[in-house]
């Protein structure tokens, strides 16, 4: 959001300050690991969530904003860290048998619409991060089978959770997730080729 502001209204206090941030995050973060074992950090919560990040809530929608900040030369040394968020996301984060993106709390087996927001535009800029076409797969894979089992098409809109084991399934409609889900979408279609034959499913 910052990084759009600054673009919007050419302001580039907003900016600074995530170049700020995101300077304290580069310095201190190896600084913390290399001092202090694993179980002292996860005891006092003491930078915890960029070393071991362990919810979508913790990575997704930071490593998105620092693969952007690196693209536009606003920041520099963030690989590291954009590496253990993203390995998060993509290979450790629960997965339904799909490989639908999803959570065991607080029941087992669930999707949350906020999911896709806090899984997909990291997915998708580590795509255009790194030109490997299995992170725009995955992205649009995303997509497609969240709101297989998500989206109630007669009212044009998302439902917030998703229970496997529930049949039929309660339709609770949360307008912020509503934004959320649009803007996985969007920002996946900023950077999806339009060549990927997952394209015109997203849009």
């Amino acid at each position: 959001a910052m990084l759009r502001a600054a673009e919007t209204t050419g302001d580039q206090r907003y900016s600074r300050y995530v170049k700020d941030r995101f300077d304290f995050l580069t310095k201190w973060v190896p600084a913390v690991k290399a001092k202090f074992p694993v179980d002292y950090i996860l005891a006092k919560r003491f930078l915890h969530q960029p070393i071991v990040p362990r919810a979508l809530d913790d990575a997704g929608a930071v490593c998105a904003s620092m693969i952007k900040a690196e693209r536009i030369g606003l920041t520099t040394g963030l690989r590291p860290q954009i590496d253990v968020f993203a390995n998060y996301v993509f290979t450790k984060e629960f997965r339904l048998k799909d490989g639908t993106l999803a959570r065991n709390r607080p029941l087992k087996n669930t999707l949350w619409l906020d999911d896709l927001y806090m899984g997909v535009p990291a997915i998708a800029q580590m795509g255009k991060l790194t030109s490997d076409k299995k992170y725009f797969d995955d992205a649009v894979k995303q997509v497609k089978q969240f709101s297989a089992r998500m989206f109630n098409k007669e009212l044009g809109i998302y439902m917030h959770g998703w229970v496997e084991s529930m049949n039929p399934h309660p339709e609770f409609h949360w307008g912020r997730a509503n934004g959320w889900a649009l803007l996985a979408m969007t920002e996946l279609l900023d950077v999806l080729p339009e060549t990927h034959p997952g394209f015109k499913a997203v849009l």
